[in-house]
């Protein structure tokens, strides 16, 4: 989709260890980052398939499924066909070829390979979306504008028929560990892409239970103060606003027909002008499209809620050009989010749903879930925190303090 979490049902593979074999990523300075597993289940594709469609989509008998996949992801858009047969629904599967793509692009330019109009529209039921290309960095020497472009899959028209039609749809994260990524990001690619299965296999019923948890907790309390013995100390102020919770379920009754697999986060919007103290990240961001594609080690303060000071160990430079774009006045603290997916730990580019792990939303413009994005946003991530609401402990080293206690 065009650009804005345990039901492990597979056994391991005959001579498997009995523990997945730890890998240690590639970090900048002895940045920790912790251990990704690296074993993939046996039949992960089928079990994908069976989870998304029943306890993320909820596929009904003789409900149209669109299956949308670049080429390399078929094994994944094969299984989710077979399934929603199995389930006596209706799919349909349409591929965008890598090859022809790039043909394409190379001989009709962005605006002759741009998707518009296609010919099909959504068809209202489920939808799901098996993201490309593959060789993304194919692209990276694009001017951006026609990069956008081409990374658009889904044009206006094709928005307003899926609200009108009330589609479900999801993207799979799992398609995305490629080996052009990984390699961007110094990961270790079957490991990269195991964690993401796992992550995707949790039931959303877990992670809603995870998630109405911390809502609970929280109640009316209005002032966070988080700390960290990195050096973090920032305190914010909650908006009025109820706080926005992403189970990886489309929900077209409330606007939102397009969702992400793997799931599982809590966005508490952030009062405008609160903000004050000192955020710094142990987690790393990442951009596959940006020159700087890791970010590690990002520090922020802000005073009357605005941005007085950005720092980073490594990988600024893409944050620093777009901040000076938009003006130095612009970036606040908009949102604080809170992971609840027990089965990721360290995957790039889901880096905040790790359960526990804490997230700091900062752009230009407030959080507004299901609307228009903002012009820039950046997500720093913080594991192992301790956040006090209304001078009450509530997480003490990124766990609820009545499970520590107990």
């Amino acid at each position: 989709m065009g650009a804005p979490t345990p039901l492990c049902l597979s056994p391991a593979a005959p001579g498997a260890p009995a523990d997945p074999t730890p890998v240690m990523l590639t970090t900048p300075r002895g940045f920790w980052r912790p251990p990704m597993p690296a074993r993939r289940p046996v039949g992960s594709a089928d079990a994908l398939a069976r989870v998304v469609l029943n306890r993320y989509l909820g596929v009904r008998r003789g409900e149209p499924v669109t299956v949308e996949s670049w080429s390399h992801a078929l094994p994944w858009a094969r299984a989710l066909v077979v399934e929603a047969r199995r389930q006596g629904a209706r799919p349909v599967l349409v591929v965008e070829d890598e090859d022809a793509y790039f043909r394409s692009l190379a001989t009709a330019g962005a605006g002759g390979t741009v998707r518009r109009g296609s010919g099909w529209t959504p068809r209202g039921g489920a939808h799901v979306y098996l993201g490309g290309p593959e060789e993304f960095d194919r692209l990276l020497g694009l001017p951006a504008a026609d990069r956008a472009r081409l990374l658009d899959r889904h044009d206006r028209t094709w928005w307003a028929e899926a609200r009108r039609t009330r589609t479900r749809a999801v993207r799979l994260a799992v398609v995305d560990a490629t080996p052009s990524a990984a390699a961007r990001f110094e990961v270790d690619r079957e490991a990269w892409q195991s964690e993401l299965l796992r992550g995707s296999l949790v039931d959303p019923a877990r992670l809603d239970r995870a998630a109405t948890r911390v809502v609970a907790a929280l109640g009316r309390a209005r002032r966070l103060r988080i700390r960290h013995p990195n050096g973090t100390d920032l305190t914010v102020e909650r908006a009025g606003r109820t706080p926005f919770v992403d189970l990886g379920r489309p929900d077209p009754a409330a606007g939102i027909v397009w969702s992400r697999v793997p799931a599982g986060l809590v966005v508490l919007p952030l009062r405008s002008g609160a903000t004050r103290g000192t955020w710094e990240s142990n987690r790393s961001t990442y951009d596959r499209f940006v020159r700087a594609p890791v970010t590690s080690g990002s520090r922020f303060s802000f005073r009357d809620g605005r941005l007085v000071d950005a720092e980073f160990e490594r990988g600024g430079e893409p944050f620093d050009t777009v901040v000076s774009r938009v003006g130095r006045d612009r970036p606040r603290a908009v949102a604080v989010t809170v992971g609840v997916n027990p089965a990721v730990n360290a995957a790039p580019e889901v880096e905040s749903l790790p359960e526990g792990t804490l997230g700091l939303l900062i752009a230009d413009a407030p959080y507004r879930p299901g609307g228009a994005g903002p012009a820039f946003s950046f997500l720093a991530t913080l594991a192992h925190a301790e956040v006090d609401a209304d001078g009450r402990s509530w997480l003490r080293a990124g766990r609820p303090a009545e499970d520590r206690a107990a």
